[in-house]
Formats: C-alpha cells, sequence, structure tokens
C-alpha cells in the first residue's frame, strides 16, 4: 500500500524572557527562558519512497548532510528494526540564523511528522531523546506552547497557555552567530542555577497577570550595539505602534507585540529596507500548534 502524502507545518518561536545564566564546564551555557510559539511556519512534505530524499525550497546555503530534516530522519530511522524510507520536501518561510528556531523546529516537525507518516509506535519519551541530542531547543518544538526551559533549553517545563498576542517579526536580513552572541557576554562559569526575573515572570504568567512590558532577553545588551540594523529594526517597530519589542533569541529577528491582529497587519504592510523580511503573526497555544502543525 502506499501512504498519501503528509504535509506539516513547522513554527517558528521568540523568547518571551531569556536569561544566561553563565558558561558550564562542557562548553555550553546554562540559560533559562520562556519559549513562545507562533504562526510564522515553514512546511514539510513527506511522500512515499523506498528510501530517504530531501529536497529543500528556499535553502540554497545548507548541505543536506547537514540539514536538521535530514539528521532527524536519520536518526528516526536508524532506531527502528525495518527499513523505512520517504521523500521529503521542505519548504522555508523562516528566516536562517534569525533566532526563531526554524531548524529546530523543522528537526522536530520530522520526528512527528514521520511518526505519524509512517505509522510507528514511538513513545513521546524516546522523541524527546532523540530531539535533546539533535539540538538544545528542539524538545520545545515536540510540544509548543508557552514553556520554561533550562539548563541548555532542552529541559521543558509547560507554563499556562497566556492569551493570544499579535505581533510583527523583523528579520533584518543579517544573520548573528549564536557562539559569538554567546562570547559577547564575556560570562565566566556558571554561579547560579536560577535567575529571579525568570521565576517572576513565570510567576506573572501562572497568575494570569502576564504583562507585555515584562519581556526581556540578555542578548540585547551587546548584541543592539553590536549589530545597528537590528537595532534600527527594533526601533521601526516602536515608531510603527508596537507595544513592546525584543529580540529573539540570540538575534537578529526582533518582534513586536501590537494591539490587534489588524494593527499588526497595517504595521506589517508598510514598506522598509531592502533585504528585510517583516511578518505579522499571533502567538499559537499548545492545542493550537497540534491543531494547525497537522491541520
Amino acid at each position: 500500500m502506499i501512504l498519501p502524502p503528509l504535509r506539516v507545518r513547522s513554527f517558528a518561536k521568540i523568547n518571551l524572557a531569556l536569561s544566561v545564566l553563565g558558561r558550564r564546564t562542557d562548553g555550553y551555557h546554562d540559560i533559562q527562558t520562556v519559549f513562545q510559539s507562533i504562526d510564522l511556519c515553514d512546511e514539510i512534505e513527506f511522500r512515499a519512497s523506498s528510501r530517504l530524499e530531501l529536497r529543500c525550497e528556499n535553502l540554497p546555503d545548507v548541505r543536506i548532510e547537514d540539514n536538521l530534516v535530514w539528521k532527524a530522519a536519520s536518526m528516526l530511522a536508524s532506531t527502528l528494526p525495518e527499513k523505512q524510507g520517504a521523500s521529503i520536501t521542505l519548504r522555508k518561510r523562516i528566516p536562517a540564523g534569525a533566532g526563531l528556531g526554524g531548524g529546530s523546529s523543522n528537526a522536530a516537525a520530522t520526528l512527528l511528522g514521520l511518526r505519524r507518516f509512517w505509522n510507528i509506535e514511538v513513545p513521546d519519551a524516546d522523541l524527546r531523546s532523540l530531539a535533546a541530542s539533535l539540538g538544545s531547543d528542539i524538545p520545545f518544538f515536540l510540544s509548543g506552547g508557552t514553556a520554561l526551559g533550562i539548563g541548555r533549553g532542552e529541559s521543558i517545563h509547560p507554563l499556562p497557555e497566556t492569551p493570544v498576542q499579535y505581533l510583527v517579526v523583523v528579520f533584518p536580513g543579517i544573520h548573528v552567530s549564536t557562539a559569538e552572541a554567546y562570547r559577547s557576554l564575556n560570562l565566566g562559569l556558571t554561579s547560579s542555577t536560577e535567575d529571579h526575573r525568570i521565576q517572576r515572570f513565570c510567576g506573572q504568567v501562572e497568575s494570569g497577570m502576564y504583562s507585555l512590558t515584562g519581556i526581556f532577553n540578555d542578548f540585547e545588551t551587546s548584541i543592539l550595539s553590536a549589530y545597528p540594523p537590528i537595532m534600527e529594526a527594533k526601533s521601526l517597530l516602536k515608531a510603527r505602534g508596537a507595544i513592546a519589542s525584543m529580540l529573539s533569541g540570540s538575534g537578529s529577528s526582533v518582534f513586536g507585540f501590537f494591539p490587534s491582529e489588524e494593527s499588526a497587519f497595517a504595521a506589517a504592510r508598510e514598506s522598509i529596507r531592502e533585504g528585510w523580511r517583516m511578518f505579522p503573526a499571533k502567538t499559537l497555544s499548545r492545542a493550537e500548534y497540534f491543531q494547525n502543525m497537522f491541520g
């Protein structure tokens, strides 16, 4: 029997709060962050094939063997007792290297998509283990919604859903190396296991008193001054009426929250610099995340 095609949406994330605690002895950094899914997405299509194949659209500079979709598919296939194949097409819309988690989301969507496409019994715990071995924030994308990430970001703790928020994401056409972003913080070895700002922020989310003006990101101090286009993008969002704006991850994208869907779309329709990209979006709950992923 030939399996019918399966299309999966692979959603981006923003960081509502991000605290870098320090460098670990293994070379990684301990962080505490609040992830939030948004509806900006790539699409991944799975079709029947006797072997694994991957074709990418709008991603010319990444070798197939380096793509996280390929790595996730190959790793999952290697755990199965019988050989499985799939012809996979990745259609990119989320800018690469923009702090929006596009590659990580692609990997998680591939694991979830292939589990359904191949109709295989793989426990959620096993998928989380595979995800964590592929990348620090990939486990978040197995569940989506609003969640606290600790450790390297791979230990995920779901938070209560927040009311839908409308936003605009601006990608200023430049890339920020994650390694360089961490080096710019000039941190010593980890000296603390928690940040009271994160505790307060999560407490606000849990109590329903979450305020958009409470968002923060430790990378802003060094990244905004080092990359003027990112500072300009943030200023642009404020000038167009954003209630609050923030760098996502270590950049280079910034996002701004707007009072309504209409105001977000109006801000995104205005012209921007050549080479920049602007996306209106909204936040997704965990339920919406899965409904829209496979819907």
